[in-house]
């Protein structure tokens, strides 16, 4: 019963997916859907910027984009993204470890490979966390 209602809620979420790897991509597009999000998906991040174009603004809730992509980095498309998006979550994916990458705030990473319990654990925690965790002192 509690799943069947995580899916329903699920179901009001878009994901963009941008992954260049055709068998990670197809793995990552199964587990969300089968979780219940809507998936938007894109072979690289010139693909992601023109369906992202396509859908609203609040269309899309969350990013989930390969760091290392043929043409555009997955951190560079996720900082086109957000320039119109603000609200936008953000979560990189790679089989290089995080120590490498400059994470902006709010955004999460993930390294490969992983399982699937892994990558919904994460997408969820990402959902739930606000867009800019900065703090704010007051």
């Amino acid at each position: 019963m509690v799943q069947e209602s995580q899916t329903t809620e699920n179901s009001k979420t878009t994901i963009l997916l941008a992954e260049d790897e055709p068998a990670v991509r197809e793995l990552l597009q199964r587990i969300l859907k089968k979780d219940g999000y809507s998936i938007l998906v894109a072979t690289d991040g010139q693909e992601a910027l023109q369906i992202a174009g396509e859908h609203p603004a609040d269309g899309i809730d969350l990013l989930v984009s390969n760091v290392q992509m043929p043409g555009m980095t997955g951190p560079d498309l996720a900082k086109e993204l957000k320039q119109s998006r603000p609200n936008l979550r953000v979560l990189l994916v790679s089989a290089y470890p995080q120590g490498i990458l400059m994470l902006d705030s709010g955004w999460s990473f993930l390294q490969k490979p992983f399982l699937p319990k892994a990558i919904l654990d994460k997408v969820r925690q990402t959902l739930q966390s606000t867009p800019h965790e900065e703090t704010h002192s007051g």
